[in-house]
């Protein structure tokens, strides 16, 4: 099982719940980090392959997106199939929490798709057809993206057109129309905009201002957990 995970230097410390939490149910998962450095300056719960990505050329500075919320290291999760060599990964935002072992996830059956990613019930922002999917968490078919040689256009497409969800548009537009896109269960991506479930697999605390720090929100109790 290979997982990735993509963050710049000011949150390098938020990932270590996210990654103690995957340890324990699946310790023998391979860990990929993309980051600003070549070393982390916090001590990971795991071995894992660093790969420094701030010298990348795909997304140069004054670029449409390159200063959306999410950051430019976002807008490299398209080009997952350029950087790695392995066929599949489970790409994970640093604000999960993992519940049990994600074997069943990393058997999604992609049937050649591009991605499997859980759809946005509860959103109302839909505009490339009646499904957004939300990538937090997302099985990535590296082996099919590199077959249709996808990537340049997306890369393309976000250089070019501004977007307010930025690399996530971006999959949900060639995605949805290209037909390359599964869904999975909710419970692998529970969220405000997914919807809840009384068993997550996964809990995400995306749309959830300073999460780190809320003290208050929704399942907290999850990453209280693994913080120390």
């Amino acid at each position: 099982m290979n997982i990735v995970y993509a963050l710049t230097r000011n949150v390098y410390h938020k990932i270590l719940p996210s990654v103690r939490s995957l340890m324990e149910y699946n310790p023998k998962a391979k860990v990929f980090i993309f980051c600003e450095d070549d070393t982390l300056p916090i001590e990971l719960p795991c071995d894992a392959t660093i790969i420094n990505v701030s010298g990348q050329e795909f997304f140069k500075p004054g670029s449409v997106n390159y200063n959306n919320q999410f950051k430019y290291i976002n807008l490299l999760k398209v080009c997952y199939p350029l950087y790695l060599k392995c066929n599949k990964v489970i790409h994970l935002d640093i604000d999960t929490i993992i519940n049990e072992p994600l074997d069943e996830l990393w058997k999604t059956d992609l049937r050649g798709k591009w991605f499997a990613a859980c759809p946005e019930y509860k959103g109302r922002y839909k505009p490339f057809g009646e499904t957004y999917y939300n990538m937090g968490v997302a099985v990535i078919n590296l082996q099919a993206m590199r077959k249709d040689n996808i990537m340049i256009d997306m890369v393309d497409y976000l250089n070019t057109v501004r977007q307010p969800w930025a690399d996530q548009d971006a999959w949900n537009k060639y995605g949805i129309e290209q037909d390359k896109a599964v869904a999975v269960d909710i419970r692998y991506n529970e969220n405000v905009m997914c919807g809840h479930t009384d068993n997550p697999a996964i809990v995400h605390y995306c749309s959830i201002p300073n999460w780190y720090e809320n003290h208050s929100m929704e399942r907290r109790e999850y990453l209280d957990r693994y913080m120390e």
